[in-house]
Order: C-alpha cells, then structure tokens, then sequence
C-alpha cells in the first residue's frame, strides 16, 4: 500500500477529528436514534466529511458510514467508518471518543486508522505490515493471567430495565477473575487500547460493522486474537467481538463459554 495513500487516510482522520473539536467548542444539536443512542450534528458533519475526502482518495470506491447506511454491502473496495464512536460521550463533555476508518478488498480489512483527537492519539495498522500508535510501533499485552490485566467491555443501546439479558453473565465471571473492568464507551478505542497493551481484552455483543473493522485489525496486528463474541472467527457481519492477548485467550474463552446464555 502507497505510503502516500496511508497518511492522507491519517490525514482524513485527523481533519475528521479537528470537526469533531471544533463542534465541541461551538456547541452542537443532539438527537436520539432510540434507545439509549444518540447522534449529533457533529456526527453528520464528520461523516460527510470523510465520505467525500475518502472516495476521492480511491476512485472506484464504496462508502459505508454509520449514519448513512442503509443496510447494503456494497462491492470491495469500500470504507467503513464511523465518524465519531462514542456519540455518548461526546454530547456530555467526557473526553473519550474517535474517528474510525478501515478499508475493506476483496481479502477483507486491509487498513485501519483510528484518530482520538482529545488525546492526539492516532492508531493506525495495515494487513501485514504492523500496528502503530503515532508512528511507534504496538503489541498487546504480554500478561498470561486474567488478574494481571485490565479487560474493557460495553453494554447495548437496546438495553431496557426489562432487558438485561446480553452479556451480563460474563461480566459476572470477569470481575472475579480479571484485575479489572472498564466501560469507557467506545469500542472502536477499547480495540484500540487492547492493540497497545493497555488493556488485556474486550469483548462485546451487539456491535456493528463500523464499531469494530478499523480496532479489530489493529489488534490482529498488534499480536491479538480476534473472534466474533460467541463466534468461531470475526467478519464484518459478526455481531460482536471478543479478543485478548494471546497469553489471556484460553482463561478467558473459558469464562465465556462456560456462561450460560
């Protein structure tokens, strides 16, 4: 891939960031997606934004963002982004959210970059060729058991007081297991920590494809192991993730799959 073509996506993320910040300062209009989800105007500002820059940056290819899909795949190439993961927490001032990119081809994710413009933080990973975080290079964690590390997790959107039925067993087993358990509120960032050995794992259900694509390749090649939650391997299509360092992967595998669903 063309050393040129992965700074200007470096460069989309982080003018996509300077959007985010700028809305931040100025205020912004918010609205609920239902549930528990909103969007604000800084969401659509960012998306445009990229869709626009990154499509002219590969003649030919596809857009697939989180605010405009409308449920169709389309052809590789295409980009899969999420303009601000961690809508949340952005509309109520707390300083953790980001801007992901990841570009598919026909062999799947073959880019990602993930931009935290708070902390001028800039994931990037390439299929093959390595992890980074503001050009250094990453790995995951070197521990080999749970108590030795921080595991990250995220709770759904649908969630009602009548349904807290998702991953709640789990959780249950983590917290007498790992040293311990953070919900920040993106997971496009949780991936991104795992790559950087911040935390030892994350898992989550209920995911969509923007949430994971661009975090899920940093981890791969940060030295992770990567699969959908509950699943055999992860695709586009998985509904979750569950991933860890690869001295974590059978203590924690075991605790999810000895939870009942």
């Amino acid at each position: 891939m063309r050393e040129n073509f992965v700074d200007c996506v470096v460069e989309s993320a982080c003018q996509a960031g300077s959007i985010l910040l700028k809305y931040r300062e100025k205020g912004f209009s918010v609205a609920s997606k239902g549930g528990m989800e909103f969007v604000t105007e800084a969401d659509f500002k960012s998306e445009n934004f990229l869709e626009e820059t990154l499509t002219s940056l590969l003649p030919g290819s596809s857009f697939l963002g989180e605010e405009s899909w409308g449920g169709n795949w389309p052809e590789a190439p295409f980009w899969v982004v999420d303009p601000l993961d961690g809508t949340n927490n952005y509309a109520v001032e707390v300083p953790f959210f980001c801007v992901s990119i990841a570009l598919v081809d026909e062999d799947g994710v073959s880019l990602g970059c993930i931009h935290d413009p708070v902390h001028s933080e800039t994931f990037l990973a390439m299929r093959g060729g390595g992890a980074f975080l503001n050009g250094t290079d990453i790995k995951v964690s070197s521990a080999v058991k749970l108590r030795d590390a921080v595991f990250a997790t995220g709770f759904p959107y649908s969630r009602t007081s009548e349904n807290l039925n998702f991953d709640m067993d789990v959780l249950t087993g983590m917290l007498g297991e790992a040293r311990g358990i953070r919900r920040c509120g993106s997971a496009a960032l949780d991936l991104a920590y795992t790559a950087t050995g911040r935390y030892g794992g994350f898992w989550e259900e209920n995911l969509k494809p923007w949430d994971m694509a661009a975090g899920v390749l940093l981890v791969q090649e940060a030295g992770g192991i990567v699969s959908g939650f509950r699943e055999n391997s992860w695709t586009l299509q998985s509904r979750g993730v569950q991933c860890s360092a690869p001295g974590l992967w059978n203590q924690f595998c075991s605790i999810i799959k000895k939870r009942p669903r």
